[in-house]
């Protein structure tokens, strides 16, 4: 083989390509990794997250071959996956989180997940023949995304249901969720907020934790979030 330039030159040519492309196949990563940063740049993987976790959720409630504490320990492993439940904690206390002590934030972060579990578990547990659709996705603020859907009834019109997603640790997550434009977390930081009014904070942790329960039958006091565990498991 026949060199027309000295050897050092090629090496240093080669090099210099190699390292180029090197810095180009660098930068399309980069460019790859920080495609999603927030809702907002992946709209339809949103979509679809909401699609997928509205179905594997009916799935399991619709799967007669579980006992209901499979179905329901099925659904609540769905629910952890796709709602930030620390976050919604931490909404839904509002103001009162930041005059929280550490004792009473680590027991409502250990009560809450499971009231709130309940509560969608219960709802869709007595959908009847309601259908889930979604239809489509809109900005909400700077990052997130609304998954606007319907929930169909037979025996009224149409609920409006809409979604509010973030992507955040590499993944979608439910942030908050709207019926007919009202807010769940707004609702319930309203509700937490009278009770916590009257009751103070460890009274609510206290109603969430009988709440949460499944075998027991507990009234407390005369609260307005008074429920008996029966008639949250009928």
């Amino acid at each position: 083989m026949t060199l027309t330039q000295p050897l050092h030159k090629i090496l240093k040519q080669t090099l210099s390509m190699a390292l180029a492309a090197m810095f180009v196949f660098s930068m399309a990563l980069g460019a790859m990794a920080q495609q999603v940063e927030k809702a907002q740049d992946d709209p339809e993987g949103a979509l679809v997250f909401i699609e997928n976790l509205s179905n594997n959720a009916l799935a399991v409630l619709d799967d007669m071959a579980l006992t209901q504490d499979e179905r329901d320990r099925e659904f609540r492993n769905l629910l952890r996956e796709g709602f930030d439940l620390d976050y919604i904690g931490k909404l839904t206390l509002g103001r009162h989180w930041r005059s929280a002590n550490t004792e009473q934030k680590q027991e409502f972060n250990r009560v809450f997940p499971e009231y709130v579990l309940r509560i969608y578990s219960n709802r869709l547990r007595e959908r009847g023949d309601e259908v889930f659709e979604v239809l489509r996705s809109v900005p909400a603020g700077k990052k997130d995304v609304y998954i606007r859907s319907e929930i169909i009834r037979t025996d009224g019109p149409a609920l409006a249901a809409d979604w509010r997603v973030r992507f955040k640790n590499e993944e979608f997550r439910v942030v908050d969720l709207k019926i007919e434009g009202i807010s769940m977390v707004l609702t319930q930081r309203d509700e937490f907020s009278s009770r916590i009014n009257k009751i103070g904070m460890d009274g609510l942790i206290e109603e969430i934790r009988v709440k949460s329960k499944i075998d027991e039958v507990v009234e407390v006091g005369n609260s307005d979030m008074d429920v008996t565990a029966s008639n949250q498991a009928s």
